[in-house]
């Protein structure tokens, strides 16, 4: 008698599960970095004014044209060099987060062929001045030798 009850009871609470099963859409927090952006580095007697011009081609996918104009004075002279990256499958992970993870092919004013793996995750933050940002530690590996550097930048919305 007890297993019977049991197992109406059983029955009776399946029965009466919800079948609504709710699917909450994902977020899509591409709009929270569409912009341009930029930053400026000196390391001695190298400065370099990096730009960012980020837009969306998919849900939570940015892609990112990267620039770099790298200038060195030496011995009375300047010499520069730029510096391109189409970053094209940027994931964002969240409101104020996204991940870079690809290898591209970068176009130099030099006309040296050059691929790198460019890693990082970015923080966007609102900064002392009331100025969106975007910080990351951006990680580049020559895909040739496997020499790579890191650096730590903040990138504020123009």
């Amino acid at each position: 008698m007890k297993k019977l009850i049991f197992l109406s009871l059983v029955v009776f609470m399946g029965s009466c599960k919800d079948n609504k099963e709710e699917v909450t859409p994902e977020s899509d927090y591409t709009s929270e970095f569409i912009g341009n952006y930029w930053t400026n580095t000196i390391d001695g007697p190298a400065s370099t004014r990096q730009e960012w011009e980020v837009s969306s081609p998919a849900k939570n996918q940015l892609r990112i044209i990267y620039s770099k104009n790298i200038e060195v004075k030496a011995a009375g002279t300047t010499l520069t060099l730029v510096q391109n990256y189409n970053l094209v499958n940027v994931q964002t992970t969240a409101y104020d987060s996204f991940t870079i993870n690809e290898v591209v092919d970068v176009e130099q004013s030099n006309g040296k062929p050059l691929k790198q793996k460019v890693e990082g995750v970015s923080t966007k933050v609102i900064n002392a001045s009331g100025i969106p940002q975007i910080n990351i530690t951006l990680k580049l590996t020559d895909s040739e030798t496997g020499a790579s550097s890191e650096e730590y930048l903040e990138f504020k919305k123009k």
